[in-house]
This record gives structure tokens, C-alpha cells and sequence, in this order.
């Protein structure tokens, strides 16, 4: 793993950018107590396939994020930003991947390579900013639609609390993805 998606930098990071890292932070942290006791046996679900399908989804992202902060053709604040975003998907996939692994199913493993990911066929991480917010912001909407759609499965209460929090965090990073790009919303 790269020192970009390891590294926590603070140093110029706004209050907003700050409270924006405890909200995402929040959503990681409230895995369900009810998930922590493991099951007899492990046993697929529609909870665990939605589990699964979200892990994904934020692996993949925090791959883009991470990568285009390395490569990208981007300003010192957008490599910032993506820096923080690829620390808010790694956070969420953590957080969603210890659930999975409470529930007796293993979590999909990490990709290093873009083409581990279907979402990430399309993606070039040394584009110039314009075509990284084009790009990330697809990837934004279909984490929130997934969220949207995922949470239905989701049995445990603190499950689906979990998940409207994070789904909540990826509305935010693509609103701050249309400021970077120099749109609002």
C-alpha cells in the first residue's frame, strides 16, 4: 500500500475538511455490536452480498483516489483532497470488511491494480483534473446509489445506520468533487 492512502496529513486542512473526516470517520466506526459475536456458521446472505458488493465499491474507490493523488496531473489542494477522500474509502472499507468478517464471511481483498475492478476499467489515474472529477464523481453516484439500494439488505439496525452514514460521506465528497471541478452540487 502506498504512502499516500497510509499517510494522515493535517497540516492545511480546513474545519470543514476536518468535521467532513469525522462525519466519514463516524460512519466507519459504528460497526453493529450485534455483528461482533460470531455466528455458528458462516452463511451467505443478501446482507452479506450487500456487505460484499459495498466492500468493493470502496476498495475500488480508495484505489482511484489513492492513485490519482500519486499520478494525476492535479493542484496541490485536489491531491490533498483525494489523499483524504482515499483515507475516508479505506475507513469505510475497513469498517464494512470487519463487519462481513463478524458475520463468518470473508471480505473481498484489496486490488492494487485497477484492473482488479470492473467500476475501474475507464480509469486513468495520470488524467488532468477535469477528466479525474468527470470520472470520480460517476464513481461517487454509484457508491451513493449502492448505499441506497444495499442498506434495503441490511439487517442490523447499527448496519443500517452505518450505511446511511456512509452513504451520507460519499454525498459529500461528491459535492466537494463539483467545487474542485469548479461546479457547485
Amino acid at each position: 500500500m502506498s504512502d499516500v492512502r497510509r499517510e494522515s496529513r493535517l497540516r492545511g486542512t480546513t474545519r470543514r475538511q476536518l468535521l467532513g473526516r469525522g462525519i466519514g470517520l463516524a460512519g466507519a466506526a459504528a460497526v453493529p455490536a450485534g455483528v461482533l459475536a460470531p455466528p455458528a456458521l458462516a452463511q451467505e446472505s443478501e446482507e452479506t452480498d450487500a456487505l460484499e458488493r459495498l466492500v468493493e465499491l470502496e476498495l475500488a474507490a480508495e484505489l482511484a483516489y489513492a492513485l490519482a493523488a500519486e499520478d494525476g496531473d492535479l493542484s496541490a489542494e485536489a491531491t490533498r483532497a483525494f489523499e483524504l477522500f482515499t483515507e475516508h474509502c479505506g475507513d469505510h472499507a475497513t469498517a464494512l470488511s470487519e463487519a462481513l468478517d463478524q458475520l463468518g464471511v470473508d471480505p473481498p481483498d484489496p486490488g492494487s491494480d485497477p484492473a482488479d475492478y470492473e467500476r475501474l476499467a475507464d480509469f486513468d489515474a495520470a488524467a488532468a483534473l477535469p477528466e479525474q472529477v468527470e470520472f470520480l464523481s460517476a464513481l461517487e453516484d454509484d457508491l451513493i446509489q449502492a448505499y441506497e439500494e444495499e442498506t434495503a439488505n441490511l439487517e442490523a439496525d447499527d448496519l443500517v445506520r452505518s450505511a446511511a452514514q456512509i452513504g451520507a460521506s460519499h454525498a459529500q465528497i461528491r459535492v466537494a468533487l463539483a467545487a474542485l471541478g469548479g461546479k457547485r452540487g
